[in-house]
């Protein structure tokens, strides 16, 4: 019952949050002159609203649990060794998370450079956008973690085996990247492996640090990639560095498919 329970709420969560896209559009919020910035403004203030629900439920339906993992967690904890990625036994998770860090990073940047090649080649006014892109890197990594990992590992702990929690969480958060960027079988895949092991940090450092600093460094390399193709169609710069927007039919979606990394 508790797996029935957990997977209709993470169901629940993903559904809502692949609906955000008309209800965002109604919102009257615009910060700035490129729409893909507002459009992502409203987007990540539903999705916050969204993870604030799930925090809710789990507050009431498992407090104790919710308490143990809703933390910063033990940085340095050991880490259980997964020879097919590098983990040895010995290891802790300031070197993996470290490590992982670096390769996930490294691995999603592959993806988001092809994708800036294919707009015709780096523009450096992207930067002017960076303090946006940190933001919605910091709220959509936030509000994952907590709808993708917290909300399958709170009410499951104890109550089923270590593989079938990391097992779970990576298929929820792999699916909805079918869509995603990156998108198709490889995103799926990628995200699908990502999830696991940010599931294993949760799990072994009883905390969010690790999961939630990865996946905010995805977010960055994704959101700025998502900007910057936005660029060539919403905005050019003028001469005193403002942006005015030229076109708001951007093919750049409000959100990638509600799950950006």
């Amino acid at each position: 019952m508790a797996i029935v329970l957990t997977l209709a709420l993470v169901a629940l969560a993903t559904a809502c949050m692949f609906s955000l896209g008309p209800v965002a559009a109604r919102l009257r919020i615009a910060p700035s002159a490129l729409e893909i910035i507002n459009r992502q403004v409203r987007y990540q203030l539903l999705l916050l609203a969204i993870a604030a629900a799930v925090l809710l439920v789990l507050y009431i339906w498992v407090p104790a649990s919710l308490a143990q993992y809703a933390t910063v967690g033990t940085l340095a904890a050991p880490a259980a060794a997964v020879p097919w990625m590098g983990i040895a036994p010995g290891d802790d998770w300031i070197n993996v998370g470290a490590s992982l860090s670096c390769v996930a990073t490294a691995a999603t940047a592959l993806f988001v450079i092809g994708a800036v090649r294919r707009t015709g080649g780096w523009r450096r006014d992207v930067w002017r956008y960076l303090p946006w892109v940190l933001a919605f890197a910091v709220t959509n990594a936030l509000s994952e973690e907590i709808v993708f990992r917290l909300a399958v590992i709170a009410p499951l702990a104890g109550q089923v085996d270590t593989a079938t929690i990391l097992l779970l969480s990576a298929i929820a958060f792999g699916l909805p990247h079918v869509r995603g960027m990156p998108n198709g079988a490889i995103g799926v895949a990628m995200a699908g492996v990502l999830g696991w092991v940010l599931a294993k940090s949760v799990m072994e450092t009883h905390g969010l640090f690790w999961a939630v600093w990865i996946h905010f460094l995805q977010d960055v390399v994704i959101f700025t990639g998502l900007v910057h193709a936005a660029l060539p169609f919403e905005a050019r710069p003028t001469r005193t560095g403002d942006a005015r927007a030229t076109r708001t039919d951007s093919a750049v979606p409000a959100s990638p498919d509600g799950c950006v990394a």
